[in-house]
């Protein structure tokens, strides 16, 4: 038997790892591969990438884990995702939605893993041991073996998404690698259905743009908020414990899109946005009170899509009844495969082995050749600064946006410095000029500062000392706010920040103190290297491309320097 254990996820934004006793070695998002953003369907090139990156034959891999007893591995495009919320509009499609699939969920607890195994056995891994771990058990263990700080300690772990495996929330307590399952939500309650049905009747491609309805939240005022926020309070709230949540319609939440167009009906868009935020806040707050009360812990980490919702997650720490508070980075779906390894794990090696996260830098480099060879099909002038961090401050300084590619690609929906566009915080007009370059980014949709951890509080509002190193929290500002201005929230100044431990990313680091070196400002604006509706660039090749087809006119290219001029 080998020794590898590769985990998979085949549903939306499908994805892979691998890892050993060492831990988690490698891994990456099908859409990276193939180009197609959230890309829906068996990871083929994922699989293959993770085996090729430790350079393992499928012989070596010993187990094959699934984060989910139920699997949809059929590809689904952007357009047929769009197509199920428009057919749920007609009549066959409410019979399929209200009927035949809450039917085959509960007829087919493990619907769709034969097709699995055919996929594998497609891929060379037919006969490798294949294990299915609960969806939501694999969500909670990202966020408890991934984030926690002491391995004796105590935690309350909270998961909540659309739905997996017929929920769409848990309450957990996890301690010494056991966990003891407190509460759990049945699908048909799910709030991550009723935010992407909202997403959906705003314009939106559900799945994929809720941030969107959350970054244009802080626009309306707090009367106008509360006024919509009547609207979702009366499809859903908790239960007599607060430990569930419980719909207060005879429809579940995934068949409400009838009522929820007639709602919106007359409502100004900034109202509708900013009520969906308060009730979503409002919610996932009095249910972790209430789940702290319950279990007396006070030590809080979620994952599930929902907990994308850094502004949520900034209300969740803010609770008095919370010591600690942390999301799981990009805890969508794409992160089932890190959990189904890291139950697999603890079995295997014991849960004392399974360390948490360090970085989450998981996927590949541009090797020098790679670099050497994509630049030769391009006329760019480039060079090999002696201090390549200087360079890139030197042109910071001067006001030119730097795209970055360089060292192991960051795995999960947030650019980490590594795949990113960095420019000067202080400079508000870069906001536009990036806009206008590359990025295409709604007018409302703020970018994001990055600095070193020991310094963020001379910008960051942060009295509990909660850890932001991967963006899943946003801070309030302090009166330095106009040093960051263009990292900033322009409605409520608030901040969604990448705060770098020391040693987590040493090249990031470096250019972060040559800009204070040059500037006095410890802090660099950024955001992703990639053009508006297509994925991070992962290789030099794109990293070329989208440099060549935008307005870019400077790259950082593992340690080269590449310029338009």
């Amino acid at each position: 038997m080998g020794n590898y254990i590769l985990a998979l996820h085949a549903g939306h934004n499908s994805s892979a790892c691998i890892g050993d006793e060492r831990g988690i070695l490698f891994a990456i998002q099908e859409e990276r591969l193939n180009g197609e953003k959230n890309y829906w369907g068996f990871p083929k090139l994922a699989v293959e990438s993770c085996l090729r990156a430790v350079s393992a034959k499928p012989s070596d891999v010993g187990l094959v884990a699934y984060g989910g007893e139920q699997v949809i591995a059929r590809y689904h495009s952007r357009d047929d995702v769009l197509k199920a919320y428009r057919r749920q509009m007609t009549v066959a499609g409410k019979l399929r939605q209200r009927v035949a699939i809450p039917l085959v969920l509960a007829a087919a607890p493990r619907y769709g893993q034969s097709t699995l195994k055919k996929h594998l056995g497609e891929v060379g891994l037919g006969d490798v041991p294949l294990e299915h771990f609960d969806h939501h058990a694999a969500h909670a263990a990202t966020a408890y073996y991934g984030l926690r700080r002491e391995r004796k300690a105590p935690y309350l772990v909270l998961t909540c998404d659309g739905a997996g495996d017929n929920l769409c929330a848990t309450v957990r307590v996890c301690k010494d690698g056991r966990e003891e399952v407190i509460a759990t939500t049945e699908w048909g309650n799910s709030l991550g259905a009723i935010y992407s049905w909202v997403t959906y009747a705003m314009g939106f491609v559900p799945l994929e743009h809720e941030y969107k309805l959350m970054g244009m939240a802080p626009y309306a005022s707090s009367s106008m908020a509360d006024e919509a926020a009547n609207m979702f309070r009366s499809y859903l709230g908790l239960d007599a414990s607060g430990m569930r949540l419980k719909r207060k319609t005879w429809r579940r939440a995934n068949d409400l899109s009838d009522r929820v167009f007639s709602d919106m009906k007359g409502k100004r868009f900034d109202a509708i946005c900013a009520g969906l935020q308060h009730f979503t806040e409002e919610l996932l707050t009095e249910w972790t009170k209430a789940a702290v009360k319950k279990t007396g812990i006070t030590h809080v980490v979620a994952a599930g899509g929902v907990f994308m919702n850094v502004k949520a997650n900034k209300r969740i720490g803010e609770l008095p009844e919370v010591e600690s508070f942390e999301a799981f980075p990009s805890c969508g779906d794409e992160t089932l495969p890190l959990g189904a390894y890291y139950l697999a794990a603890s079995r295997r090696y014991g849960h004392e082995k399974v360390e948490p996260l360090s970085h989450f830098y998981f996927g590949d480099a541009p090797t020098d050749d790679e670099i050497t060879r994509a630049l030769a099909e391009t006329s760019y002038k480039h060079e090999r600064p002696a201090n390549v961090a200087k360079a890139v401050v030197e042109l910071l300084a001067a006001g030119h946006p730097v795209a970055r590619c360089a060292g192991r690609m960051e795995f999960g929906a947030r650019a980490l410095g590594n795949r990113s566009i960095l420019a000067d915080p202080s400079n508000q007009d870069v906001v536009r000029v990036i806009n206008q370059m590359v990025k295409k980014r709604d007018f409302w949709m703020p970018f994001a500062p990055m600095g070193r951890e020991a310094r963020h509080r001379e910008h960051l509002v942060n009295p509990k000392n909660l850890r932001s190193p991967y963006m899943m929290m946003t801070f309030d500002t302090n009166e330095k706010y106009r040093e960051i201005i263009a990292a900033v929230h322009n409605a409520d100044l608030t901040s969604r920040a990448q705060v770098i431990p020391e040693g987590q990313n040493p090249e990031v680091e470096a250019i972060l103190d040559a800009f204070e070196a040059r500037t006095g400002r410890p802090v660099v604006l950024n955001t992703s290297f990639n053009l508006h509706g297509f994925p991070i660039v992962r290789t030099a090749k794109e990293a070329l491309y989208v440099f060549a087809n935008s307005g870019l006119e400077y790259l950082q290219l593992g340690d080269r320097l590449v310029s338009k001029g």
